[in-house]
C-alpha cells in the first residue's frame, strides 16, 4: 500500500492536540451484574478525546489535551492522570463554576454496558474560544476534534473557532465522529429531527479535515444517508481528505481516492470483553501510524491491532498498549486466543499501567520494622508509643534530605502500625511510599490484618507499592514451601488485580546458607509459579560470581525487572564492596535501607543520650550517606 501524503509539518514538536471530552468513568467491578445491583465500582479517566491522548502517548506521540476540568477532586485525579500517561495538561482549564463530568457504567460482556452520563452543565462542555493558545497549534502537527464537541451549541461556536485557528497555522485537522445519541439528546431535548441537527453540525466540521474517521453507522449519520457510499459521496463533497470506516474485528476500510476501491488491512479478531473503547485505540494507533509517516497498511494494522488488545480487557485508557507490547501482539499473532494470556504480554502491559520497574534509580528509607523496636521498647522500660514518635522524627529527617536528593529517587518504607502519623501527612507525594503487607516475623508469612487480602490493600493508597518479606528456601519442607508459595501467589493475584506494585522482600532462613546459589534457587521458584514481582529486595551477595548467577534468573523470566538491595543492618563500610557489585549490572535500581540509618539514633534515644528533636539531622546525614555510597560505587 502507498504511503499517504502528509497533511502536516513533520517537523513540528508537538504531534497531537486532543480537544474536548475528559470525564471520570466509574466502572462496575461486578461484571454481568445489573447497574442496579452493582456493589462498587473502580475510578478511571475517560471521555474519547482523553481516551484517544492516553493511547497515543503510550504508543509514543507527543500529546496536549485541551478541555476543561471541574476545580474539585474529580477534576485533579483526570489532570493527576493525564500527567501520569505523559500527556501535556497545559490547556486542561479549571472550571471553578462547573462539576467535572461524570459517567457510570456497568458490563455485561461483549456488548452491553448500562450507563448514566451526568454531563448536564459540566465543565468540559464550557470551554470558550480564548482557551486556546494559538501558538500550541503551530507547533502541533495535528488537531483531534470528535463529534461530541458540537453535540451544544456553546461548544459548536469554540469548536469552529479552534479549527479555523488551526487551519490558519497549517495544523492538520483529525476528526473522530463519535456519535453519541445520548449527548446530542441531551443538549437538544426538544429537537423533533435531532439526526438533521447532528448531520448538520457534522457538515460544519467536514471543510477543514484532513482525515476523517468513523463507523457505518457514524459514516451514514455523518453523510445523511442509510447507503454508506452515499455518506461517502456526502463526506467527500465537504472534505476532500481520506476517510477511515471502523469494523470492528473485521478491520477498517481506508478510502483515500476511489470510494468504491478502499483499502484495507490486517483484522485481529479475538475474544472480546468489553467493547468500550475500542474505537478510541483504534484511532490511538492509526494516529500513531499515520503522524510517523507509515504506510496506510501499517496505520490501519496499528488501529486494528491497538483495538483488539483493548477490546480484550477491561476498562478504556489503562487497556491501551505500549508500543513494545503492541509491536510484540502484531508480531506473534496467529488467531489464537491464548495469545492474550501470555505471561510476556502481561509483562510488556505491565509497564504502561505501572511504569518500568527500573525507570528511577530508588533510595529508600525503610523504617517499617516492629518487633525490632518493641524489644528495645521492652529491655528499656519504654512505652511502645514512643516508637511511632521516633517514627515521625525519622521521616522529619529524610523530608530533610529530599532537599538534596531528587524526589524522583527518594522513597519510603513505613508501616501502618507504628507509622500511622507519617501515613496521614501523606497526600500526593513526589516520591515512592511503600507498606508492609505481612504480619512482622511470620514465617510463613502472614497477612498484617485480619481482613481478606484484597480488601486490605484496596483500602490502600493505590499509588503506594506493596511490600511483602517473604522467607524462603529450596531445602526447606515441601509443606512449608507449598505454603509459602501459595500465600505469596495470593498476593501476586490481588496486586495484578487492583494494578499494584509488588515488592517482594526475599530472606533466606537463618538456618539455610545465604549465597548467590539460593537466591538465584528461590527467585527461579517463584518464577516457576507464575509469580512475577514488579521488584525484588534481597541481601547483597559477596562476589560477582553469585551476583551474575542471580542476574541469569531475572534475565530468563523477566529482564524487564529490577533488584533494590537490602541493609540487613550492616556497617556502612560493607556497602562500599556490594554496591560496587550491584551496579556492576543494570538489573539493579537501587537500596533499601534501615537500620543501618536509624538503629543508632534509636539506641542513643532509648538510652536517654539524645532527644526525640535531635533525630532528624542524624537520619538525614546518614541516609545522604548512604545515597553518596551508592552514587560512588
Amino acid at each position: 500500500m502507498p504511503r499517504h501524503t502528509f497533511p502536516y509539518d513533520p517537523t513540528r514538536p508537538i504531534d497531537l492536540i486532543s480537544l474536548g471530552r475528559v470525564a471520570v468513568d466509574y466502572y462496575a467491578e461486578q461484571i454481568g451484574s445489573p447497574l442496579e445491583d452493582v456493589q462498587s465500582f473502580r475510578m478511571y479517566l475517560g471521555g474519547c478525546p482523553a481516551n484517544i491522548a492516553v493511547g497515543s502517548s503510550r504508543l509514543g506521540l507527543e500529546v496536549v489535551m485541551l478541555s476543561r476540568v471541574g476545580d474539585d477532586h474529580l477534576g485533579k485525579f483526570l489532570r493527576n492522570s493525564l500527567e501520569r500517561e505523559g500527556v501535556d495538561t497545559s490547556l486542561i482549564k479549571d472550571d471553578p463554576d462547573h462539576l467535572t463530568a461524570l459517567a457510570i457504567l456497568g458490563l455485561k460482556p461483549p456488548d452491553t454496558f448500562p450507563l448514566l452520563f451526568f454531563r448536564q452543565n459540566c465543565a468540559d462542555m464550557q470551554m470558550k474560544p480564548e482557551d486556546i493558545d494559538g501558538k500550541f497549534l503551530k507547533e502541533s502537527k495535528a488537531l483531534l476534534v470528535t463529534g461530541t464537541c458540537m453535540s451544544s451549541p456553546e461548544m459548536q461556536v469554540t469548536t469552529l473557532h479552534v479549527l479555523d485557528v488551526a487551519k490558519r497555522n497549517s495544523t492538520a485537522v483529525v476528526f473522530d465522529i463519535d456519535h453519541r445519541p445520548s449527548l446530542w439528546k441531551s443538549a437538544f431535548p426538544d429537537a423533533e429531527n435531532l439526526e438533521s441537527i447532528v448531520t448538520a453540525s457534522m457538515h460544519k466540521i467536514l471543510p477543514f479535515c484532513d482525515l476523517v474517521v468513523g463507523t457505518e453507522e457514524e459514516i451514514q449519520v455523518t453523510g445523511g444517508a442509510e447507503d454508506i457510499q452515499s455518506a461517502l459521496r456526502t463526506i467527500r463533497s465537504f472534505a476532500d481528505c481520506p476517510i477511515v470506516q471502523k469494523r470492528g474485528e473485521k478491520g477498517c476500510l481506508i478510502f483515500e481516492s476511489d470510494l468504491k476501491q478502499p483499502l484495507e488491512s490486517e483484522a485481529f479478531p479475538v475474544p472480546i470483553l468489553n467493547v468500550l473503547g475500542a474505537g478510541d485505540a483504534f484511532m490511538s494507533g492509526f494516529l500513531r501510524g499515520w503522524l510517523r509517516g507509515e504506510s496506510w497498511e501499517i496505520c490501519g494494522k496499528f488501529g486494528n491491532a491497538n483495538g483488539a488488545l483493548v477490546v480484550s480487557r477491561h476498562g478504556c485508557a489503562p487497556a491501551n498498549a505500549s508500543f513494545r507490547e503492541l509491536s510484540w501482539f502484531i508480531e506473534n499473532y496467529r488467531g489464537e486466543p491464548e495469545l492474550l494470556e501470555s505471561k510476556t504480554l502481561e509483562l510488556l502491559h505491565r509497564e504502561p499501567v505501572l511504569g518500568h520497574p527500573g525507570a528511577e534509580e530508588l533510595f529508600i528509607l525503610a523504617f517499617d520494622h516492629r518487633i525490632q523496636l518493641e524489644q528495645t521498647c521492652n529491655e528499656a522500660n519504654l512505652e511502645k508509643s514512643v516508637i511511632a514518635e521516633f517514627k515521625e522524627k525519622i521521616f522529619e529527617g529524610f523530608l530533610q534530605a529530599t532537599e538534596t536528593v531528587p524526589a524522583k529517587n527518594a522513597a519510603i518504607l513505613i508501616d501502618p502500625t507504628f507509622g500511622g502519623n507519617v501515613l496521614e501527612r501523606l497526600g500526593h507525594e513526589p516520591f515512592e511510599v511503600g507498606m508492609p503487607i505481612e504480619v512482622s516475623g511470620s514465617h510463613p508469612v502472614e497477612w498484617i490484618e485480619p481482613l481478606p487480602l484484597y480488601e486490605q490493600i484496596l483500602k490502600r493508597t493505590s499509588t503506594h507499592f506493596v511490600k511483602c518479606l517473604w522467607r524462603f528456601h529450596t531445602d526447606m519442607s515441601d509443606d512449608t514451601k507449598s505454603v509459602q508459595i501459595e500465600r505469596l501467589r495470593e498476593l501476586d493475584n490481588v496486586c495484578r488485580a487492583l494494578d499494584r506494585r509488588l515488592m517482594l522482600e526475599l530472606i533466606i532462613p537463618d538456618d539455610f546458607e545465604l549465597n548467590g546459589k539460593a537466591l538465584a534457587d528461590a527467585m527461579d521458584t517463584v518464577y516457576e509459579s507464575g509469580i512475577y514481582p514488579f521488584w525484588w529486595k534481597i541481601k547483597a551477595v559477596e562476589t560477582l560470581e553469585e551476583w551474575q548467577r542471580v542476574c541469569s534468573v531475572i534475565d530468563r523470566f523477566d529482564p524487564d525487572t529490577r533488584i533494590v538491595i537490602l541493609g540487613s543492618g550492616a556497617e556502612p563500610e560493607r556497602f562500599c564492596r556490594w554496591f560496587s557489585i550491584a551496579r556492576s549490572s543494570h538489573h539493579s535500581t537501587g537500596f533499601a535501607i534501615g537500620r543501618t540509618i536509624f538503629w543508632g539514633p534509636w539506641e542513643r534515644f532509648a538510652k536517654g543520650e539524645i532527644t526525640l528533636e535531635q533525630v532528624p539531622p542524624l537520619i538525614c546525614e546518614r541516609y545522604l550517606e548512604m545515597v553518596g555510597i551508592w552514587n560512588n560505587a
